[in-house]
């Protein structure tokens, strides 16, 4: 999983960190690619029909139990509260509230979730965002919190000018510590916050860029050793252990951030990986929630980023993600589409894909798993077997949650 960014968790957790940083690049299977095509299979298991807006979820072993558990912000679209379903094998999952407020009251809301062992005492904490809920008041200032495993404890981060988009944890700065960044739309803005030693955070940077919308991963784009951020179709490199220091700013490809139009502009997905192993992650970028955009990977290459398009287009992509699904040692691609936004697209099939590489990264089958749409996915290993499953909503207003367990093992 290239975890550059994670070196203040322990080995007991590092199977369970997936939520920001299995979404990151454990990926990368050490198994060796085999002469047979295993078939890939997946059996649809269904964890609950309450949920309400579930646009910020995350998964992770929170109990150390060897399944992984769901957490997500109830009610996004007018704030709710923070909690998690127990994962488990052939029962019901059992439902745990973390919080039904945030300390200094109103509500939880957020676009994005994570989990991170922020004070590297083995156990997985829960980032958390108090905000009015985004069909409330998009514009209203956030505030992030990160909750302390077991306990669930509160502390304070520090603010985000209005609604969140986007979080991911990475050690910015090489000190050993869990630093945070957050995407916002309405400012279009990139914070930083750095944990300092007595766990406390100070923003370090926060800029603005006129087109930054959603979509946002981190990884290492130049071989430096420092980990960057990656957002909107532009690279954010690191200036060093000085965070305060100005952040260069790449282009990847303006195509990500030169649109126009209503809130549904730059609106895209992001995920690193470094498929080659050179020490420069590639990013996959998709379009979350318009039609006519490919799926496609980048491959910085001299001074410039190359794209190799996965697909020449899939509609309201708000599902992306990068794992050995098929065990046979290079990197697959979970893509699908949002029922619900590409309804009003007057899209007629929602399919949910996995893009199956070759090893070439240049040639894909397509493995159709369902089709009846995915909404902000995510990927681990649920049960320690070995391979890797898929959490599945349908769409940004679905009330069922459904597992999808690989087969494959």
């Amino acid at each position: 999983m290239n975890n550059k960014k994670i070196v203040v968790l322990s080995i007991s957790i590092v199977l369970t960190f997936f939520s920001c940083q299995e979404k990151k690049k454990g990926q990368n299977s050490s198994l060796e690619k085999e002469n047979v095509q295993r078939e890939l299979s997946f059996q649809s298991k269904k964890i609950t029909n309450q949920a309400k807006y579930w646009w910020a979820i995350t998964v992770g072993d929170l109990t150390k139990d060897g399944f992984a558990d769901l957490v997500f912000i109830n009610n996004n679209a007018n704030g709710g509260y923070l909690g998690y379903y127990e994962g488990r094998k052939d029962s019901i999952w059992a439902l745990h509230k973390i919080a039904e407020t945030p300390p200094t009251g109103g509500n939880f809301a957020s676009g994005d979730l994570e989990l991170g062992d922020m004070d590297g005492d083995g156990d997985l904490d829960v980032l958390a965002v108090k905000h009015t809920g985004e069909w409330d008041d998009a514009g209203a200032e956030a505030e992030i919190f990160w909750y302390k495993n077991p306990e669930w404890t509160a502390q304070r981060i520090g603010t985000a000018p209005d609604a969140v988009k986007d979080l991911s944890l990475a050690d910015f700065n090489n000190d050993g510590r869990l630093d945070l960044a957050i995407l916002t739309f309405d400012e279009h803005s990139l914070s930083v916050y750095q944990q300092n030693e007595d766990q406390s955070f100070t923003r370090v940077v926060y800029r603005n860029v006129d087109n930054l919308h959603e979509g946002m991963d981190v990884g290492d784009g130049n071989a430096d050793g420092l980990i960057d951020i990656f957002a909107n179709g532009y690279l954010f490199i690191n200036p060093g252990n000085d965070l305060t220091q100005e952040w260069p700013i790449e282009i990847i490809d303006n195509k990500w951030h030169n649109q126009t139009g209503d809130w549904s502009q730059n609106a895209t997905k992001h995920f690193t990986a470094d498929i080659d192993n050179d020490g420069i992650d590639e990013v996959f970028i998709s379009h979350s929630e318009r039609s006519g955009y490919p799926l496609s990977w980048y491959k910085k290459t001299g001074e410039k980023w190359v794209e190799t398009k996965i697909t020449d287009s899939i509609s309201s992509c708000h599902t992306l993600q990068v794992f050995d699904f098929d065990l046979d040692g290079d990197l697959d691609v979970l893509a699908g589409v949002n029922k619900g936004r590409a309804v009003n697209l007057n899209e007629t099939e929602f399919p949910v894909i996995i893009f199956i590489n070759d090893g070439t990264y240049k040639n894909w089958t397509q493995k159709i798993i369902n089709n009846d749409g995915i909404y902000n996915g995510r990927v681990i290993d649920f049960e320690g077997d070995g391979d890797y499953d898929i959490f599945r909503l349908p769409d940004h207003e679905a009330t069922q949650m459904f597992l999808l367990e690989n087969k494959i093992k």
